[in-house]
């Protein structure tokens, strides 16, 4: 009977890890997606406003980093201009995965570098 009990308890804590694990890999696929999207979102932006002042396309960035949550300052995104055929971004931002169970947080440094040349 003990036996049993040990046995199904070895199988609880194994389910358990199997399944934080996969947890942990669907939370940082969105982290993935998130970023992906925010550079695909910017490089609209960028295709955009390429003409403009890079202050404006600046502003542009800045408020599209915090619809997507991510906070800034204004100092944090550089942005370069070539005239007006291409104009580059850099910027570098955290994000984390927080397992409940246990409360643990793992962070991640998501570096976002893109240059648009409109053709």
């Amino acid at each position: 009977m003990g036996d049993k009990i040990l046995g199904f308890i070895k199988l609880a804590i194994f389910l358990l890890l199997i399944a934080l694990l996969g947890y942990m890999g669907w939370q940082y696929l969105s982290i993935e997606i998130k970023n992906y999207q925010l550079v695909e979102e910017i490089n609209k932006i960028l295709y955009g406003e390429i003409r403009t002042d890079e202050y404006i396309v600046k502003d542009k960035i800045m408020e599209k980093l915090a619809n997507k949550g991510i906070n800034l300052t204004y100092d944090d995104v550089q942005i370069t201009k070539k005239g007006n055929t291409s104009c580059k971004v850099e910027f570098t931002y955290f994000d984390s995965i927080t397992i409940p169970v246990i409360n643990k947080s793992f962070f991640f440094t998501k570096e976002v570098n893109t240059t648009v040349t409109p053709q």
